[in-house]
């Protein structure tokens, strides 16, 4: 098994990437506050989130973070503020859009996480772009966050696409509505929306599908066959393996400090490489978010892509 401090061999170079690796390609870990990663990423455990992130930022090979916790609630203009007084200027955060926005019609889950939400009931808010503004973009604006801001991700279930042409049609109508200052990227779960009227409404409001390595999703070669790149930026994540459930892999890798030869998804990594060679041909910023679900480690799994990524670079 590997564990190991994370790029132990190389000297901090608070610039960004290593000097083989395209400025254009952000590699970063989905969430970061993990005690298991002390002696790989941390000089010790800390005791908040934010103090987790203000040694995070300061490692050489992350430029970019997946901020998850926004899934559940808009954030506060005052946490912004704060996370602005210690970020790197060139560092951007990918921030998940609160659920209340990516749910159709609500489930048992949520009725049992939210009082006032009722399993089996529309949901309201569901694509509504005044109240994604006023409720969710608000506090970006206010705390003049844009600037550390990579893009805006939608993350909608796999029962959104009980009805797919409903779905386009109102998703088009949503993003045709936002603000153009802000990056977005769409990441669905389930492969019959990857489609070719999915790839025009991404085109026409200049979107990004997020290549996802998620349990049943095709694999990210296959996905970016289906679906080119539309929008301002690159976006992967990887999240499980394919085929394996989330709460499956959560079980198996925890507590995410090692890598272990068996787990290692050898395809993944060569799509995520191409990805990003792809992503520096056609002048994106790409976006790359790992999780420790996918392989046990993410930091270790990110230093491998790194390493893989640069190997390529030289070769051509």
């Amino acid at each position: 098994m590997e564990q190991t401090t994370f790029f132990p061999e190389r000297d901090p170079d608070r610039t960004g990437n290593s000097p083989d690796l395209p400025s254009l390609i952000r590699f970063g870990t989905s969430t970061w506050a993990y005690p298991g990663w002390q002696g790989i990423v941390y000089s010790k455990k800390h005791t908040t989130s934010e103090d987790y992130l203000r040694e995070y930022v300061n490692h050489p090979h992350f430029r970019t973070a997946g901020a998850d916790f926004t899934f559940y609630r808009p954030p506060d203009p005052g946490m912004l503020g704060s996370l602005k007084s210690f970020l790197p200027p060139d560092f951007k955060l990918v921030f998940k859009v609160w659920d209340e926005i990516t749910v159709d019609r609500f489930q048992k889950v949520d009725e049992s996480q939210h009082h006032n939400r009722k399993a089996g009931e529309k949901n309201p808010a569901f694509l509504d772009a005044a109240y994604f503004q006023d409720h969710f973009l608000f506090p970006f604006q206010e705390a003049a966050f844009r600037d550390h801001t990579g893009c805006l991700l939608f993350e909608f279930r796999s029962s959104t696409a009980r009805q797919p042409g409903r779905f386009l049609e109102r998703l088009n109508k949503f993003l045709a509505a936002l603000p153009t200052d802000y990056n977005y990227a769409v990441e669905v779960r389930e492969p019959k929306l990857l489609t070719e009227d999915y790839v025009s409404v991404l085109r026409d409001n200049k979107a990004s599908h997020v290549y996802n390595h998620w349990d049943r999703m095709p694999s990210l070669a296959e996905q970016m066959s289906a679906v080119p790149f539309t929008g301002k930026i690159a976006v992967s994540r990887i999240l499980t393996p394919l085929g394996m459930p989330y709460a499956t892999a959560k079980k198996k890798f925890a507590p995410y400090n090692t890598l272990r030869p068996e787990n290692v998804l050898p395809k993944m990594r060569e799509d995520v490489v191409s990805l990003c060679l792809e992503s520096v041909r056609q002048r994106l910023p790409g976006f790359i978010l790992v999780n420790n679900r996918s392989e046990g480690c993410s930091p270790l799994t990110i230093r491998a892509l790194e390493e893989m990524l640069q190997s390529r670079l030289r070769a051509d």
